[in-house]
């Protein structure tokens, strides 16, 4: 989709856009191909006996050659990539950079490193410290609790199961207790660092506008 966003802000020809990008069909077949196989392999009969006994098997294998074909394709588009920015270094060395956006883009960085230089641990006040460690704690009980206490935190729920037969309708009723408060955890750690990367902020910019904004390695030194 990034090649037809940029096609489209050059306003090429559609008809050229969508011939160009058919390609992709080769990518998005064999995903939709093991989705398909994934859904026939959970049908079962009233028997309780599979509707599509090779399903199982058939979805296996697609999702291996699914995974073969995005990780080739990826290689095949850095490979052309590469092959391409090395024999025609010279014309892209050629195109001149748009003033504005250097200029902004200068000014983003210069902006970053005053971050950076604010946000060093030995430079940061101790509320700012609190917070961070508190959002550190609570983003690692949220982990934790997810991926060693699955069982308690979630009802079961497979990828073909139903909201209407699994959780009765209500997509609420997965979450146990602990998954409420790992939930809960989690939305702290976001709000908490949220506050930090504000306070940062702030300081970045009153570092750029005392006109005293240093190199981050000469900020360093002085700690």
């Amino acid at each position: 989709w990034p090649t037809s966003v940029l096609c489209g802000i050059m306003r090429l020809s559609l008809f050229q856009i969508m011939l160009g990008t058919i390609p992709v069909v080769l990518l998005i077949f064999p995903t939709c191909l093991t989705g398909s196989l994934l859904y026939m392999s959970s049908r079962v009969l009233d028997n309780g006996n599979p509707e599509f006994p090779w399903a199982g098997t058939a979805s296996t294998l697609a999702a291996s050659v699914t995974a073969m074909v995005q990780f080739g394709s990826m290689l095949v588009a850095a490979y052309y990539l590469e092959r391409t920015s090395e024999s025609r270094a010279d014309e892209v060395e050629a195109i001149e950079d748009d003033q504005e956006v250097k200029e902004a883009n200068e000014k983003d960085e210069h902006m970053r490193k005053c971050y950076e230089t604010v946000t060093q641990w030995n430079a940061v006040p101790l509320w700012p410290k609190l917070i961070l460690t508190f959002s550190l704690l609570s983003v690692t009980a949220s982990c934790y609790m997810v991926q060693f206490f699955p069982e308690v935190c979630f009802v079961p729920h497979e990828l073909t199961d139903t909201i209407d037969d699994n959780l009765g309708g209500n997509v609420a009723s997965l979450f146990l207790p602990l998954g409420w408060a790992a939930v809960a955890l989690f939305l702290a750690c976001t709000i908490l660092l949220y506050i930090f990367s504000s306070w940062g902020k702030r300081q970045a910019q009153k570092l750029v506008e005392s006109g005293q904004a240093m190199p981050l390695n000469t900020q360093l030194e002085n700690f």
